[in-house]
């Protein structure tokens, strides 16, 4: 079905990337279930682990056919809230009050790195 430009070699739809594939195990659609000719689309999904690059017995570039979905899609909304955050704070997610949730579940607080430090990091 799919060509893979480096190998030459074709997905033949035998399933076992998806049998490696965490996004998948977890529920969600992911590319590996597109190139199964399985419904969902899932170019985004992927937690870049890459077992189905090293199971894969063809050798399918499942990486390169992955980038190239990715950039003919728009960026999922929550994907990009995610970039904007690494862009202006350095972490993917808020973490204002993580010592408060960290304190309720008995863990030890973490030092936060301070806006002044940030700013000077991200420069």
């Amino acid at each position: 079905m799919t060509l893979n430009r480096e190998t030459k070699k074709e997905c033949n739809q035998c399933g076992i990337c998806l049998e490696s594939c965490m996004a998948f195990k977890s529920g969600k659609a992911s590319f590996l279930s597109e190139l199964n000719e399985m419904s969902g689309t899932g170019a985004w999904n992927c937690v870049n682990c890459w077992k189905c690059i090293e199971i894969c017995p063809q050798e399918v570039n499942i990486y390169a056919l992955m980038m190239e979905r990715r950039r003919k899609e728009d960026i999922p909304q929550i994907i990009g809230q995610t970039i904007n955050n690494i862009t202006k704070t350095g972490c993917a997610m808020t973490l204002r009050g993580i010592n408060q949730v960290r304190e309720m579940y008995g863990l030890k607080p973490v030092r936060l790195i301070e806006d002044r430090e940030l700013t000077i990091l991200l420069e």
